[in-house]
C-alpha cells in the first residue's frame, strides 16, 4: 500500500527529525505543541535560551526566508538565541540565524557539529 504524504505530515516529520537531531547536543529541547501551547516557533530549549522554527518545503525564496526569521524573532521570548532550519526537496538541511551584522546561512551540521538524522516513529520504537 502507497500512501501520499500531505505538506502537513511532511512538515511534522520535519519537526520530529529536527528535534531527535537536536536533543543530541540540547537534551532539554522539545516542542511547544506536545507541551499544549501552540506558539510561532516549533521548537525550545529554556536552558539554553534557544527558539526553532522549522520548514519543509519544495524551494524558498530568500526574501520568504527573511520573513520567517524575522516572524520567529518577534514572537520567541526576549534574550533567545532564534535558529530557522529549513530543508528543500533534495537539498541538505541549512540553518539560518543571525550574528548581529546580519543573517548567516549555514549547513547544520556544520553549526551544531551533530549530524542531522531521521527519528524513529513510535509503531517502528515499539516492535524492536
Amino acid at each position: 500500500m502507497v500512501t501520499i504524504r500531505n505538506a502537513k505530515a511532511k512538515g511534522s516529520c520535519f519537526e520530529y527529525d529536527t528535534l531527535e537531531s537536536l536533543q543530541a547536543k540540547f537534551p532539554d529541547m522539545y516542542l511547544t505543541s506536545k507541551q499544549g501551547f501552540v506558539q510561532q516557533y516549533d521548537l525550545i530549549d529554556d536552558q539554553v535560551k534557544i527558539a526553532v522554527e522549522c520548514k519543509r518545503h519544495k524551494g524558498f525564496s530568500w526574501n520568504e526566508l527573511v520573513k520567517l526569521y524575522n516572524k520567529l524573532m518577534f514572537h520567541a521570548p526576549r534574550s533567545y538565541t532564534c535558529y530557522l532550519i529549513i530543508k528543500g526537496n533534495r537539498q541538505p538541511t541549512l540553518v539560518m540565524y543571525n550574528r548581529g551584522n546580519g543573517y548567516v546561512m549555514k549547513d547544520f551540521e556544520d553549526l551544531f557539529g551533530i549530524p542531522f538524522i531521521k527519528h524513529t516513529p513510535i509503531r517502528r520504537k515499539q516492535n524492536v
